[in-house]
C-alpha cells in the first residue's frame, strides 16, 4: 500500500512538473532571458519559405552575474504569414532535450516559441515589443492567457561571429495555460465548436481584447481549411470532454502582429471588413453575448493604470512608440467610457 501511494505521489509530480517549470520561467517579475542561439541560420532563413526543417543548434543562457550555461537544442522556423511573406528572419521554435534541461529555467519545456525581430530596422523591433505588451496585458485581465517572458537574443551561425542581438520573447505552452487553468486543449478540424459552446464571458473578454489592439485577423469558431480550429485562437475546455460535447470553451486569443496597436507597415485588413487600415477598430464580438459587454468592459477599465504603467514602463520602447501606443489605448478607453459609444460602438455592433 505504502509503495503504491509513493508511485501516486511520484506520478502526481511528474505530471506537475511542466506547470511548475513554466510557473517560473513565465513569473509576472521575471526579469528578461540573455540567449545566445548558435546555428545555421543563414540555412534556415533562406529556406523558411519553403521548409520546417529543424536544425541542430546550441542555446546559451547568461544569469545577470554572466555565468553561462549551454544546452545542445533543435530549431526550426514557424509560422505562416510572418515565415512565407512578412519576414526576412522568422519566428522559430526552440525545441529541447527535456531530461538536459532538469535544473534550467527550461526545466520541463518540449518546445517554445521564439518570437524574432523579422526584420532588420530598428522600429521592428519596437513593434515586437509591442506585441509582447498586448499579451502582458492580456495578463491581468485574465490568467485565462497565454504569458510571455522577454529575451535578449543573439542569433549566430557559428561561435566566434559578433551575430545580430535584437529583443525577443518565449510565449507559454498552451498546454501550461491549460494546466494552471485546470482546462484541456481542444484539438479539432477547422471547424469545431458551435457559438453555444463558447463561455459567453470569456469570449467577449477575448472579442474585446481583439477590439481594443485594433485586431480583425482572428475567429472563435473556424480557421482556414488548411489550419485546425481556430485562426489565431486555442480552445480550452473542462477536462475529458469532446469538441461535440464540450460547453464553457474559453478562447485563448493569439498573434497579435497584424494589429492597429502594433502598426505595422504592411498590415491590410483582412479582405470583406469594411475598415481602410488596421488602426480603424471594429468590433467583431457576437450578438448573442452583447449581455456581457458591459461586465467585461468594467473589468478592463479597472486595469486601465495597470495597462499604461506597462507601456510606461517597458525597457527598450522609445518615447515615439510609446507615446503614439498611450494615445491609442486612450482612443479605447474613451469609447469605454462614453454610453453612446459603447453601444453603437460594440453593444449594437455585433454579429
Amino acid at each position: 500500500m505504502a509503495r503504491a501511494f509513493l508511485g501516486l505521489v511520484a506520478l502526481a509530480w511528474l505530471l506537475a512538473a511542466p506547470a511548475v517549470a513554466a510557473d517560473k520561467l513565465f513569473a509576472s517579475d521575471a526579469p528578461p532571458l540573455r540567449i545566445t542561439l548558435t546555428g545555421p541560420f543563414t540555412t534556415l532563413v533562406r529556406e523558411a519559405k519553403y521548409s520546417l526543417k529543424p536544425y541542430p543548434a546550441t542555446l546559451t543562457l547568461t544569469d545577470p552575474a554572466g555565468g553561462a550555461q549551454s544546452f545542445a537544442i533543435q530549431v526550426r522556423a514557424r509560422g505562416i504569414s510572418r515565415r512565407k511573406y512578412f519576414c526576412a528572419f522568422p519566428p522559430i521554435y526552440l525545441m529541447f532535450d527535456e531530461p538536459a534541461m532538469k535544473g534550467t529555467p527550461f526545466h520541463g519545456q518540449r518546445h517554445l516559441k521564439l518570437v524574432a525581430y523579422c526584420r532588420t530596422p530598428a522600429d521592428f523591433e519596437q513593434r515586437v515589443m509591442l506585441e509582447y505588451l498586448v499579451y502582458k496585458i492580456y495578463n491581468l485581465i485574465t490568467p485565462m492567457s497565454l504569458r510571455v517572458r522577454a529575451a535578449e537574443v543573439t542569433y549566430r551561425d557559428r561561435a566566434g561571429d559578433a551575430g545580430v542581438t535584437r529583443f525577443g520573447y518565449l510565449i507559454e505552452d498552451i498546454k501550461s495555460v491549460a494546466g494552471r487553468n485546470d482546462r484541456e486543449v481542444l484539438k479539432g478540424p477547422s471547424r469545431m465548436v458551435s457559438l453555444a459552446q463558447l463561455d459567453p464571458h470569456a469570449t467577449t473578454r477575448a472579442a474585446m481584447l481583439e477590439y481594443m489592439i485594433g485586431n480583425l485577423d482572428w475567429e472563435f469558431l473556424f480557421s482556414d481549411a488548411r489550419e485546425t480550429c481556430c485562426h489565431n485562437m486555442r480552445l480550452l475546455a473542462q477536462p475529458g470532454v469532446t469538441p461535440a460535447t464540450a460547453h464553457g470553451v474559453v478562447p485563448i486569443p493569439y498573434d497579435f502582429d497584424l494589429t492597429g496597436f502594433v502598426d505595422t507597415p504592411d498590415a491590410l485588413p483582412p479582405v470583406g471588413i469594411p475598415v481602410e487600415k488596421v488602426t480603424q477598430r471594429y468590433f467583431r464580438g457576437y450578438c448573442a453575448m452583447s449581455g456581457e459587454i458591459p461586465a467585461v468592459a468594467e473589468e478592463y477599465l479597472a486595469r486601465r493604470s495597470e495597462m499604461k504603467a506597462l507601456i510606461d514602463n517597458q525597457p527598450g520602447l522609445n518615447a515615439s512608440f510609446r507615446d503614439k501606443t498611450g494615445r491609442y489605448l486612450d482612443g479605447f478607453f474613451a469609447v469605454l467610457t462614453d454610453p453612446a459609444r459603447l453601444q453603437s460602438q460594440l453593444i449594437h455592433h455585433c454579429r
